[in-house]
């Protein structure tokens, strides 16, 4: 989903309301009978309006056309903005798209179809209940419903079998409290819930497909998150044979080293051009030619999933009792798809839950998402979500937080820890400033003297980037190793551990789970007298932050965690780095904001990445 511009206008008034994108000739056998579909009306909202069918020309303008919508048959404005609304894109599975490559097409339809309208279905009844705003304060208000216009794409622009729905939604709803009118819709609602309603569509063309006889199975795709299903019989090769596509734009990120949704859709941007006009007849044939490349043929291919449709049992009509049970213990544990979160919604519960149903009756999933948020293992927040959403955290995130906040107070009140004495920083600090060039900013100092000379086992370094923790960190180190004492690092990125170990000049640091993993097996030990500095704390997996700390009690290593306390606010009263810095105080050090960055634009990326934009820091 994103946010339309006229740029989008254009291209959908003249490659759909004006034909520009039509494939020559005869209908596609893979469009089978619908062609490349014109733009139709659809929701409650344009009901309201009297827009039904097929979208003309004046109707596509009145709502979509500049400075805001207009009534259609009256031409009176409903709305002023800019944004004529947003454009949300459906696509379906690779190994769906096969199936229009060998023959059944109508089938690869049906099931985009149960997936679009049940994801459109989802946003409305959101929009419905409190898509409108009021006031400064921005109040929820309900409405009457969504006003859309979808047409549905058969290729890729790199001409692969790629179907996929267009959805313009007009950023217009009529307001359904006593006011009454029309206004903007909460856009932002629409962004919270994406996810969610991606996880309903999902859910639905499962469970048609199987109704259609085909067997399912999980597909997490790459990055172990995409909470997708795929077609059993499909290979994975023939998918990436038809992705051409998508590995253009995975070529553009690697070729600029960023990744990431963000960098995607930059890429997809930067590598887009116009489609290939391919004739009809040759689009078939070259697809069939690039399969017998792979030594398959679309008979072939098609035997592969009808038999797997056989031979692969279709899910149970419903989880079992204890299924449920163990369903939701594993979603609301540490290590879960909502413990990993901490505070979660109901719609994080959809998607949470969605990928375990996938193939069953989607009614199923209000059910199971009813009988998570009412597990005596949620707990309810006080403080609800922006738009009073109820948030909820779980009882064993809670525990775990309040076991790392016991050992962290535990630690910062115990002094036996390995200590330098105060004359020997003294000269590690002379000596440091001279290797640099120029001495430690005020605070650097202190956090150094105070870390290396009070015999905590549980120190905190709190600060923003660019604070100049790692280079205070450096000095730490060295005041250790002149007394004879082991310093180890470890962070949670492997980037982060090469950077600190390199930057604060420590012979050995690790990634966190290595860690962890290592002194589980007795691969590795702590001792009293060793000093393990763990960067990125706010952003440590609590379990293992808990075995971390857990284990340097054992041993009495003395442990310096250090972070930026405003990455990962706390869930209980003692969770997260924030947490740690309230319940702490005594063992705080915190650094300003160095001056070392001359440069304005250092600076001003800086600024955009402290306030949430990394698109506009990467722009600097």
């Amino acid at each position: 989903m994103r946010m339309m511009g006229a740029d989008s206008v254009h291209y959908h008034r003249a490659t759909v309301l004006e034909r520009g994108d039509d494939h020559q000739g005869a209908a596609l056998a893979y469009f089978a009978s619908r062609g490349e579909t014109p733009l139709v009306w659809g929701g409650s909202g344009a009901a309201r309006l009297g827009l039904s069918g097929n979208v003309d020309t004046a109707e596509f303008e009145a709502v979509f056309g500049p400075g805001g919508a207009c009534d259609p048959a009256s031409g009176r404005r409903l709305v002023r903005t800019s944004r004529p609304g947003m454009e949300l894109v459906v696509a379906a599975h690779k190994s769906v798209a096969v199936l229009g490559v060998v023959g059944r097409a109508e089938h690869m339809h049906e099931i985009m179809d149960a997936e679009r309208d049940a994801t459109l279905a989802y946003l409305e009844a959101r929009t419905r209940e409190r898509g409108g705003r009021r006031g400064r304060a921005m109040v929820p208000v309900a409405t009457s419903g969504m006003t859309w216009a979808v047409t549905r794409h058969a290729t890729s622009r790199s001409g692969d079998p790629a179907p996929h729905d267009h959805v313009l939604i007009a950023n217009v709803v009529e307001m359904g409290d006593e006011r009454g009118g029309w206004k903007a819709p909460d856009t932002i609602l629409w962004r919270d819930h994406l996810r969610a309603a991606t996880a309903v569509g999902r859910m639905a063309g499962a469970r048609r497909a199987v109704e259609l006889g085909y067997a399912i199975e999980p597909d997490d795709g790459p990055s172990g998150r995409l909470g997708h299903w795929r077609i059993v019989g499909v290979p994975v090769e023939v998918e990436r044979l038809f992705s051409k596509r998508s590995e253009e734009m995975t070529a553009a990120v690697a070729e600029r080293g960023v990744d990431g949704p963000r960098a995607r859709a930059v890429a997809a941007r930067a590598t887009r051009s116009g489609k290939r006009f391919t004739p009809v007849g040759d689009l078939m044939a070259r697809w069939h030619g690039e399969l017998a490349g792979l030594d398959r043929t679309p008979d072939g291919l098609l035997r592969d999933v009808v038999e797997a449709g056989r031979r692969v049992p279709a899910p149970s009509r419903q989880p079992s009792p204890a299924q449920v049970d163990a369903l939701v213990g594993s979603l609301l544990a540490v290590d879960g798809r909502l413990g990993e979160r901490k505070v979660f919604t109901r719609a994080d519960v959809v998607v949470a839950a969605a990928p375990w149903l996938f193939g069953r009756a989607p009614s199923q999933l209000d059910r199971l998402v009813d009988r998570v948020l009412a597990s005596r293992d949620t707990i309810p927040l006080l403080e609800p979500a922006r738009r009073g959403e109820p948030r909820y955290t779980s009882a064993p995130v809670l525990a775990v937080e309040t076991a790392i906040a016991q050992l962290a107070v535990t630690g910062a009140r115990t002094r036996e820890a390995a200590r330098v004495s105060a004359g020997l920083v003294d000269e590690v600090l002379v000596r440091a400033d001279a290797e640099r060039g120029h001495a430690l900013n005020a605070g650097q100092a202190a956090a150094v003297r105070a870390v290396a000379t009070s015999g905590r086992r549980v120190e905190v370094v709190v600060g923003v980037a660019g604070s100049g923790k790692t280079t205070a960190l450096g000095v730490v180190r060295q005041a250790f190793e002149a007394a004879g004492r082991e310093v180890l690092g470890t962070s949670t990125s492997g980037q982060a551990a090469r950077t600190l170990g390199r930057e604060a000049g420590l012979g050995e640091s690790r990634t966190v789970a290595s860690l962890v993993w290592r002194l589980e097996r007795g691969a590795q030990r702590l001792h009293a007298g060793q000093v393990l500095i763990v960067d990125e704390a706010g952003m440590t997996n609590d379990v293992d932050l808990l075995k971390l700390l857990a284990a340097t009690r054992r041993s009495g290593t003395k442990v310096i965690l250090v972070g930026d306390d405003r990455q990962l606010g706390a869930v209980g009263p003692g969770g997260g780095l924030a947490g740690l810095v309230a319940r702490v105080p005594q063992a705080v050090h915190v650094l300003a904001e160095n001056v070392r960055q001359h440069d304005p634009a250092e600076r001003a990326a800086l600024g955009e990445l402290r306030a949430g934009d990394p698109a506009r820091a990467v722009a600097w």
